[in-house]
């Protein structure tokens, strides 16, 4: 059932509007090394939030670090253009391309993909379903199961991909979301953050009742489960846009959260958000284990 076999942090990207680009690359590059030294597997944004960003193969091949296929995820949105543009090494391309970015990350020896529906804007048009060969009589809009059977058509076996759960949904919803993704070809799913302490809100509860139908069904099919961890209480303000409901997470401390969630999912492994710096990774990690 495990296909990623460590705990996950996650690592942005540098804005394309950066105003400091050579700084945003070399602090990339600094986390980066920190996250691999401690083995574990560095799941590596698209386009977070509908910002613009340098794509991951491009800046892991500018800044020529060491790629280790089993300790790096990269994500994939639906936002993308796409061209009849293959990869060429060494070549200045539009890394954009969906063929572009998936060849580049092939030719570094990327395996695991986390395929999401994700954010636009102006710049970032979604896919259009004629696009990944889909009739748009039929298909309305590309979302994440487009793209696991278009990847999975065009490059079989080539990658593990898994898909994004969000339990703040409604159940009925995303559990019949999960079950068409795990039917395309999912192989594990990262949930949104995991939040134990759920007084403030009675949607933090039904959240919890979510997570747990989700794992009945991600059991029975052999998907991977793993749960997000929030890591800034500095940032908590920014949970609601994150889940994308103005949910109240009362007075969110992230160590303890993790505790309570580790104790309570000890079967699952963590994918840790809002890591900036050695301190709070270490002190993640030593919660953990």
């Amino acid at each position: 059932m495990e296909c990623i076999g460590r705990h996950l942090v996650e690592l942005q990207t540098p804005a394309q509007n950066s105003r400091d680009v050579e700084r945003d690359f070399q602090k990339f590059q600094d986390r980066y090394l920190m996250f691999a030294a401690t083995g574990c597997v560095i799941s590596i944004t698209d386009n977070s939030l509908g910002r613009l960003s340098f794509t991951a193969p491009e800046v892991l091949e500018a800044l020529g670090v060491p790629v280790d296929p089993e300790s790096l995820e990269l994500h994939l949105n639906t936002f993308h253009r796409k061209s009849s543009f293959v990869f060429e090494p060494g070549k200045e391309q539009n890394e954009q391309d969906l063929d572009i970015l998936l060849q580049h990350a092939m030719f570094l020896g990327a395996r695991y993909l986390l395929c999401v529906s994700g954010d636009g804007s102006e710049r970032l048009p979604r896919l259009k379903p004629e696009d990944l060969g889909n009739d748009p009589a039929v298909l309305q809009a590309v979302t994440s199961v487009e793209l696991l059977k278009y990847i999975e058509a065009r490059y079989p076996g080539r990658f593990t991909m898994g898909v994004a759960y969000n339990q703040y949904e409604p159940l009925d919803h995303e559990i019949s979301k999960l079950r068409r993704k795990i039917a395309a070809g999912a192989r594990f799913l990262a949930t949104q953050p995991v939040i134990m302490k759920t007084d403030s809100d009675r949607r933090l509860e039904l959240a919890k009742e979510s997570l747990s139908e989700m794992m009945a069904v991600a059991h029975a099919s052999a998907v991977q489960v793993i749960l997000e961890g929030w890591m800034s209480k500095k940032l908590s303000h920014l949970l609601p846009k994150c889940v994308g409901y103005d949910i109240d997470f009362g007075d969110f401390n992230p160590e303890p959260n993790l505790a309570a969630m580790r104790e309570c999912h000890p079967e699952c492994n963590c994918y840790l958000t809002m890591v900036f710096g050695k301190k709070t990774l270490d002190r993640a990690l030593s919660i953990i284990g």
